[in-house]
């Protein structure tokens, strides 16, 4: 459990940076205003789980409108509990099996923490799987759709968003 303490994390991997960058910009082109979407610099505020972290910066981000005047009041980029839900979530994973802590973060730990923050629509985007998985919010639990090779992804929150599976992970390339 994180007792306040500084962590210091590995640097991101670079292919995992250019992939949320390349979701990043296919969803400033949906997205109005376009400050609204953000790559990695926005913590959410959680309740801990598994490894007791208490805040998780997501690879990729969307915010709701109200989130502007309450961040640009509050000077700080954190959504703390109690505020409004973001919109989304994408998290590029890192490698490693079922029971490694990097597995265990993105597809345990992140999704209970964002089920229960009751963000509508949550990405797994797994490069060494070669899969998204798609976690959407139905009366307050996740249900799950995954994603290979060339299916479009059916976002909700995104109607118009026309990308495969393989245009996501291919932007690691």
């Amino acid at each position: 459990m994180n007792s306040g303490k500084v962590v210091k994390l590995p640097p991101e991997d670079e292919e995992n940076i250019c992939i949320a960058g390349e979701l990043t910009f296919a969803l400033k082109n949906l997205v109005s205003p376009r400050r609204l979407v953000r790559t990695a610099s926005t913590e959410i505020q959680v309740r801990p789980v598994g490894d007791g972290r208490v805040n998780r910066v997501p690879d990729v981000l969307v915010l709701k409108p109200e989130h502007i005047e309450i961040l640009s009041a509050t000077k700080k980029s954190t959504v703390l509990l109690g505020m409004p839900a973001p919109a989304f979530v994408a998290e590029v994973v890192s490698p490693g099996n079922k029971n490694t802590d990097n597995y265990r973060r993105d597809y345990e730990w992140k999704r209970q923490q964002y089920q229960e923050l009751e963000i509508p629509e949550y990405w797994i985007i797994d490069r060494h799987r070669q899969q998204i998985t798609v976690l959407t919010l139905q009366n307050g639990l996740y249900s799950e759709q995954g994603y290979q090779g060339s299916a479009r992804i059916q976002s909700k929150s995104f109607l118009t968003l026309a990308l495969s599976a393989a245009q996501v992970l291919a932007s690691g390339l």
